[in-house]
Order: C-alpha cells, then sequence, then structure tokens
C-alpha cells in the first residue's frame, strides 16, 4: 500500500513543478551518495532500473556528473508521464526512458546500474546484471530498513556487497555496491 501510495503521489507530483522540484530534491544527497559509492563519471552510460513519474535518480546524475542514462519503469503511465515531465522542464538532455524491469531484458551496454527502493524482484535483477554487464561494471541497490523488507523486498545476506554507502531515509539506510565479474 505504502509502495503503490507514492507511485501515485509521484504521478501527480510530475505535473505541478513546486511538488515535483520538492520531491526530486529530496533525493539529491542519496544520488550524490551513490555517484561516489559507484565513482560514476561523464565516461559512464548509467542504467536506472525503477525511475518512476519523477526520475530523479536520473536528472540528478545527468546533472552532477554529465553521464548518459538509460531510465526504465515496468509500469507504461510512470514511463509516459516521465518522459512529458523531463520535455516540460526541459531536463531530457542526456536521459533515455523506456519501459522494462531489470528482470527479463536490459538494455546494453552500460557501465553502471542503480536499481530503485521499489524493484521488488531484486536477486533476479542483480543477476540479471551480472550476467549482462561488462565486467568491472558497477551495481548499486537502494537496501531496505528492515521494517520495510516486505514492502520493497530485499538482496539476502547470501549477497554480500562489496562496499556500501549510508543514507538518511526513513525506508532505506544504506545503497549497496556489487561489482559485475
Amino acid at each position: 500500500m505504502l509502495k503503490n501510495l507514492f507511485a501515485s503521489w509521484e504521478k501527480i507530483s510530475c505535473n505541478f513543478y513546486p511538488a515535483f522540484y520538492f520531491y526530486h530534491r529530496l533525493y539529491r544527497d542519496v544520488v550524490q551518495n551513490e555517484i561516489k559509492l559507484g565513482q560514476i563519471t561523464s565516461n559512464d552510460k548509467v542504467l536506472n532500473i525503477g525511475c518512476g513519474a519523477i526520475p530523479f535518480t536520473a536528472i540528478h546524475i545527468v546533472q552532477m556528473t554529465g553521464a548518459k542514462v538509460i531510465a526504465l519503469d515496468k509500469d507504461t503511465e510512470a514511463v509516459e508521464r516521465a518522459k512529458h515531465c523531463l520535455k516540460k522542464y526541459r531536463l531530457d538532455r542526456n536521459i533515455e526512458i523506456k519501459i522494462g524491469d531489470g528482470v527479463n531484458e536490459i538494455p546494453v551496454p552500460f557501465t553502471v546500474a542503480i536499481v530503485a527502493l521499489q524493484v521488488k524482484e531484486k536477486v533476479k535483477v542483480l543477476e540479471n546484471l551480472q550476467s549482462k554487464g561488462e565486467p568491472g561494471g558497477n551495481l548499486i541497490f537502494r537496501q531496505p530498513t528492515d521494517a520495510y523488507k516486505t514492502v520493497y523486498g530485499f538482496l539476502p545476506n547470501d549477497y554480500l556487497p562489496v562496499s556500501k554507502t549510508l543514507q538518511n531515509m526513513k525506508t532505506f539506510k544504506e545503497s549497496y555496491l556489487y561489482k559485475v565479474n
């Protein structure tokens, strides 16, 4: 229910610039921490899985690094609204929005992938990214707190990250870094 509430709120907010801007700003520090964790530069091609109607991760990555971003979401309405708001607010430079969930097909090549908290099948997405990514690529997952693991899904302890960064969010406190072997 919480997950659907945020998805609906994003779809409504993307049409009103003050709400869009406020929501987008909430995640600035999160994405900045992930840029440092994944050592993202302008030379990277970043895959953002689970972008939602307000693709704030993609926007921040482009604004902070100049990297090219392909953002995916499995919700066709969210994809259409994300495309619309990027164009409306002239933020579509270096960002391509597509339908996809990261479980079956993944646009390649990519050098870094960032997986949103809302992506439920995290183990399947991690295995898919590792099988299709270029060796040495960076894979970043937002890992929910214990209270939100059943809502958002999580990577079990068997999947040890090579590094992580702390986040100051209610639903997740860490982003994990994995490498493509």
